[in-house]
């Protein structure tokens, strides 16, 4: 546990790394209004076009099922409108999480971190004029 409290106080005191945190934090907000508006929709047109009613619970997990491409097919459109309504749900969220989720998680986390790593790394030249040292290095995937 020691670690992780290391790691991520020393990833909130770069400016850099927070501004990514905001950024992915403004990201998942995003990510939650459209699973709300999407399950809103979702309600309006089981209860007026299909004629039938769900949860709310319901609806988001129809939401998560469908954004996710996972689609298990228990909760269905029958009508036209309903099923151009799930294309939307569905490209929108191959977009979103297939797509800009992990990309800004490598953005904002990953590289930040291969960088530092990277540049934690032992020098790969003596300085000139260096004499009368041992160096023990090895040799790495890197």
């Amino acid at each position: 546990m020691k670690l992780l409290g290391t790691v991520l106080a020393s990833f909130m005191s770069e400016r850099d790394m927070r501004q990514n945190l905001r950024g992915l934090f403004q990201l998942l907000l995003f990510l939650v209004a459209v699973v709300a508006v999407f399950t809103v929709v979702f309600h309006v047109l089981m209860v007026r076009v299909e004629g039938q009613e769900y949860s709310w619970f319901t609806g988001v997990y129809w939401t998560f099922t469908v954004m996710s491409t996972l689609g298990f097919g228990d909760i269905t459109f029958h009508s036209d409108i309903g099923r151009a309504f799930s294309m939307v749900v569905l490209f929108t969220g191959v977009i979103l999480l297939l797509v800009v989720l992990p990309f800004a998680f490598i953005r904002s986390f990953y590289a930040p971190w291969l960088e530092a790593q990277l540049r934690l790394r032992a020098p790969r030249k003596v300085p000139t004029g260096t004499t009368g040292h041992v160096i023990i290095g090895t040799y790495e995937a890197i």
